[in-house]
């Protein structure tokens, strides 16, 4: 009997590193939320709409984000360690840098606003898939 469970053991174990190593989660597909900007005092402003359309090919990562009404092309796009991390250049307006990661099937993170090579802001990144 002790050789049995020994062997069932042994049998766990050797598969239980490639259950653990799953793949992360694609950043591919349409997805909207919100951003809330954290103020200077730590307090967070109110919800603006953000929407994504990314590609993640490997480790790159091309696509659109902004608001869902005017989206801006995302550059310097790259995946690593199941973190996105990417820029937006709005025309006539701040460099927007992400980091993300999804959370049980969310898109979360954070955003930073930078004119001038200087960051005004930050806000907290969420949003799910579109339907």
């Amino acid at each position: 009997m002790m050789k049995k469970l020994v062997v069932v053991a042994i049998a766990i174990l050797a598969f239980a590193p490639a259950a653990a190593a799953q793949p992360a989660a694609s950043f591919t597909g349409k997805w909207e939320g919100t951003f809330k900007m954290q103020r200077s005092d730590g307090t967070e402003g109110d919800s603006r709409p953000v929407a994504f359309d990314l590609t993640q090919k490997g480790k790159a990562l091309t696509g659109t984000a902004g608001p869902p009404d005017r989206q801006w092309k995302v550059e310097k796009g790259a995946v690593d360690a199941g973190k996105a991390t990417f820029e937006v250049q709005q025309p006539d307006g701040p460099l927007f840098k992400f980091t993300l990661t999804i959370v049980k099937e969310r898109l979360q993170g954070d955003m930073a606003g930078e004119r001038d090579g200087v960051v005004r802001g930050h806000a907290k990144v969420d949003a799910a898939k579109a339907k």
